[in-house]
C-alpha cells in the first residue's frame, strides 16, 4: 500500500475519522501502523519485532547498569540484521524484505545509545514503544525520529483545525513533487540510463541533472506526505530536507538533505569516533609533527571519511555506492585542509561571500559536484557509472535514442520543478508559505487548495500515459 496508492489514502481517512471519534488515542496509531505493516507482508514482522522487544528490554537495563557488552550486543543484532537484508538477496530465499528497516534501525539504536548516556528515562510501555518504532507514515522512508522529539506529540496528540489544515497542504506539495515531476523524470533517466548507447554524452550529463531533480522530489515528496500524514493525528514529524539546490558548499547539500541521517550520524558516528581514545592519541602525535592546524583536520578527515563511507554503504553494497561515499569522503576532507587558503585567497581578492554573484558560483559549483556524485548511485555498477562519466567527457554529442516519455511530459516537469523552485526560493528567504496560505481569506485558500488538486489529478494520476513509479527509498 504505497502513499502514491488510492487504498492508502482511504487508509489515512479510516484512522483519521476513527482517532477523532474515540478522542485522540495512542492505542489507534498503534492499531493503524501494525495493520499498515501486515497489508505489506506480515513475515516482515520478524524484523520490526526483534528491534522493538531486543531495544526495549536491553534499553532498561542500560539505563541503570550502562553495560556496554549488552550495549554492543543489541547493537550487533539490530545492524546484523540490516546488512542481512540489505546484502543478502533475500528474495532468493523466499524470505520478506522488510519495509523501512534502516529507519526503524536507526531509531531504535539511536533510543538505546541515548539511554546508555542517560540522556532521558526509558519508555515505561512496550506499546507505547512499539508506537514510536512502528508508525505508520515515517516507516516507509522516514523521517529518522528520535525518542524524546517525537514521544510527546505521539502519547497525547491532540489533532486540531490548524495541524488538520497544515498536513494537507504538505500532503498536496509532496504529491505535487512526486506525480508531476519525480515519476516523469524517473522514465527519461531509466530511457538514457538503460540504453547508453542511443545517446551522446550531451543527454548522459541531462539524464544526471534530470536524475538529481527525481531523487529530490521523490525523497522530499515522500516526506512531505509521511509528515502531512503525521500531523493530521497531531504529531510533528522532523523536517528532512531544506532545500538542497540552495547549498553554498557540499558540506552545506550534504546539512540540508537527508538531515536526520546526518544527524545520526554526526550524532553516533562522528563525535563518538572524535571522542575516542584512539582517536585523542592519533590527535596529539599528529599536531606534533603537522601542527595544531594540521592535527585537528587529519582526525576530523579520519571521522568524515567513516562517516560518508558509512552513508554510501547505506545506499546500497556495491563498489559504485563506497565509491560514492569516499568521493564525497574526500572533498569535504579536501576542503577542511584548504579552508584557510581558501579564506586567504578571498580576503585578498575582496570577495564577499553574501554579495548575490559569488553565492550564485557557489551554489552553480556544489551543484556541480552533486551531479557527479549521482553518476555512481544511478548506475547499477562502478564500471557503468565510469562508462557514463567517461561518455559525458568524451562525447559532446546530444544524439538521442527514445527518451521514455513525449515531448510534452518535458513540459510538465519544466513548470512544475520551477513552481518547486519558486516556492523553495522564497522559503530560502524565511517565509512560511504554508503558514502563508494557511492565514489567506477562504476564498484563496480554497482556490489554491482545489487548484492544487485538480492540477495534480488532471497531470498526474489521470494523465495520458501516466506510469506509476515506485518510491526510490521505499525498502530501505
Amino acid at each position: 500500500m504505497a502513499f502514491t496508492e488510492l487504498s492508502f489514502l482511504l487508509f489515512v481517512a479510516l484512522f483519521v475519522v476513527i482517532y477523532r471519534v474515540v478522542g485522540c488515542k495512542w492505542q489507534v496509531l498503534l492499531v493503524a501502523s501494525l495493520m499498515y505493516y501486515a497489508l505489506y507482508d506480515i513475515r516482515a514482522f520478524f524484523y520490526l519485532f526483534t528491534a522493538i522487544f531486543t531495544t526495549y528490554f536491553a534499553g532498561k537495563i542500560l539505563y541503570k547498569t550502562k553495560n556496554k557488552a549488552l550495549l554492543l550486543a543489541t547493537l550487533a543484532v539490530n545492524f546484523g540484521l540490516l546488512s542481512l537484508v540489505k546484502f543478502t538477496d533475500l528474495s532468493a530465499f523466499k524470505i520478506a524484505i522488510p519495509l523501512g528497516i534502516s529507519f526503524y534501525t536507526f531509531q531504535a539504536t539511536s533510543y538505546i545509545i541515548d539511554l546508555y548516556r542517560k540522556k532521558y528515562p526509558p519508555a515505561d510501555n512496550l506499546l507505547k514503544y512499539a508506537l514510536y518504532l512502528s508508525f505508520f507514515p515515517q516507516i516507509v522512508q522516514g523521517p529518522i525520529s528520535r525518542y524524546d522529539a517525537i514521544s510527546e506529540d505521539l502519547y497525547r496528540a491532540e489533532a486540531d483545525s490548524l495541524s488538520f489544515s497544515r498536513g494537507l497542504l504538505l500532503m498536496l506539495y509532496g504529491y505535487f513533487k512526486k506525480l508531476l515531476i519525480a515519476n516523469r523524470a524517473a522514465l527519461v533517466v531509466s530511457g538514457i540510463f538503460d540504453h547508453p548507447d542511443d545517446f551522446g554524452g550531451g543527454f548522459v550529463f541531462i539524464a544526471i541533472i534530470f536524475y538529481s531533480i527525481q531523487i529530490y522530489c521523490d525523497f522530499s515528496g515522500g516526506i512531505d506526505i509521511a509528515r502531512g500524514v503525521a500531523y493530521l493525528f497531531g504529531v510533528e514529524l522532523s523536517e528532512n530536507f531544506k532545500r538542497p539546490f540552495f547549498a553554498t558548499s557540499l558540506t552545506d547539500f550534504w546539512r540540508r538533505w537527508h538531515i536526520t541521517l546526518g544527524a545520526w550520524m554526526r550524532d553516533y558516528v562522528f563525535f563518538p569516533l572524535s571522542l575516542t581514545k584512539t582517536f585523542g592519541t592519533i590527535n596529539k602525535k599528529s599536531r606534533r609533527i603537522l601542527g595544531r592546524h594540521g592535527g585537528k583536520v587529519l582526525t576530523l578527515t579520519i571521522s568524515t571519511y567513516i562517516v560518508y563511507l558509512l552513508i554510501g554503504i547505506w545506499h546500497g553494497g556495491g563498489f559504485n555506492f563506497i565509491a560514492f561515499g569516499l568521493y564525497n569522503g574526500t572533498l569535504i576532507s579536501l576542503s577542511l585542509l584548504f579552508e584557510r587558503r581558501f579564506n586567504a585567497v578571498k580576503k585578498a581578492l575582496s570577495i564577499d561571500d553574501q554579495r548575490a554573484p559569488y553565492r550564485a558560483f557557489q551554489v552553480i559549483r556544489t551543484s556541480f559536484l552533486v551531479f557527479i556524485g549521482r553518476y555512481f548511485t544511478r548506475s547499477g555498477s562502478f564500471s557503468q557509472a565510469i562508462f557514463m562519466l567517461k561518455k559525458t567527457l568524451r562525447d559532446f554529442s546530444f544524439r538521442h535514442g527514445d527518451f521514455g516519455v513525449e515531448p510534452k511530459d518535458f513540459a510538465v516537469i519544466g513548470l512544475a520543478f520551477l513552481v518547486v523552485a519558486v516556492i523553495s526560493s522564497i522559503q530560502e528567504r524565511g517565509v512560511d508559505v504554508t503558514e502563508r496560505i494557511l492565514s489567506a481569506k477562504m476564498p484563496v485558500k480554497a482556490a489554491l487548495i482545489f487548484g492544487a488538486m485538480a492540477v495534480i489529478l488532471y497531470f498526474g494520476v489521470y494523465a495520458q500515459g501516466y506510469r506509476s513509479v515506485e518510491f526510490i527509498y521505499r525498502n530501505y
